[in-house]
């Protein structure tokens, strides 16, 4: 994997167009088409592949494994490792089906192995509301390094936080540092999970929470039919806003375990350097 040297920050003033790479499909990307777009994931942490033919989106989406490794298993996928998204067939504990307002987070946080890269496609987008939103990691642990000089380090010990869903549960770091790389897994409190921060990393954790809630610090667009999102699981935060009733809006997620040949080309955490005051 390529190291995240050149992975910068973002908030709500990135231009979300210039992260797009406009291909005839997935299966059919050039090389022209993939550096392009490796290029828009290693500089923010995500990119929007937009796709001219959507005929056969769903096989058009499963022709990632060619590049980014195997699917990580999830509760509600289906026998390709796709989990629909839809608030048509809701699920308890999964905020996705739902209509609610998807908190910010990052994908397998229950699980103490979560996976490296996010798919999302675009079926059917809502008319309104369903908006989806990221938000950096970097951008949030460059912010904790400020406001609580000397104390950031109690969030990457192995017991910072426990966070449950139903029968999953998992006690980590909420960062992880290893070789100048650092990497996030996160959740809130958003009401089909349980998140127990450590007494001591309580304020810190609040802060997170309301440094990514803050609009300066998310990015919020909608996706066209066709659009696949791919995001650093590990870098990104991503959620979406809530979904009028009566509103129908179709995804299909798939995440990789990001083993493939094109993630050898693909930054994913974020470097960790000195903070200026």
């Amino acid at each position: 994997m390529a190291p995240p040297d050149l992975r910068r920050p973002f908030g709500s003033g990135l231009s979300v167009a210039a992260q797009i790479v406009r291909v005839p499909s997935m299966c059919c990307m050039s090389a022209a088409q993939e550096r392009e777009m490796l290029a828009a994931f290693n500089r923010y942490g995500f990119a929007i592949l937009r796709c001219a033919e959507r005929a056969r989106s769903r096989q058009d989406l499963l022709s990632l494994r060619r590049r980014f490794g195997a699917p990580v298993p999830h509760p509600r996928a289906d026998d390709d490792g796709i989990v629909p998204i839809s608030p048509a067939r809701p699920v308890a504990g999964f905020l996705g089906s739902s209509r609610m307002e998807h908190l910010l987070h990052t994908d397998g946080a229950f699980r103490d192995r979560p996976e490296t890269l996010m798919t999302l496609q675009c079926v059917r987008p809502a008319v309104r509301g369903g908006l989806s939103v990221l938000a950096s990691a970097q951008a949030a642990y460059e912010h904790l390094a400020r406001h609580f000089p000397g104390r950031r380090d109690a969030l990457a010990e192995p017991d910072a936080l426990t966070i449950t869903r139903t029968d999953q549960t998992s006690t980590q770091p909420l960062f992880r540092r290893r070789d100048g790389v650092c990497t996030l897994r996160f959740r809130m409190a958003d009401g089909a999970s349980r998140v127990v921060p450590r007494a001591d990393v309580r304020d810190q954790y609040a802060e997170l929470c309301r440094f990514f809630a803050a609009p300066a610090n998310r990015l919020s667009f909608k996706l066209a039919v066709g659009d696949v999102l791919i995001a650093d699981n590990t870098a990104v935060v991503h959620g979406r806003t809530p979904i009028p009733a009566g509103m129908p809006r179709v995804m299909r997620r798939l995440n990789f375990d990001a083993t493939g040949p094109a993630c050898d080309r693909m930054a994913f955490g974020f470097p960790t350097r000195p903070v200026p005051p």
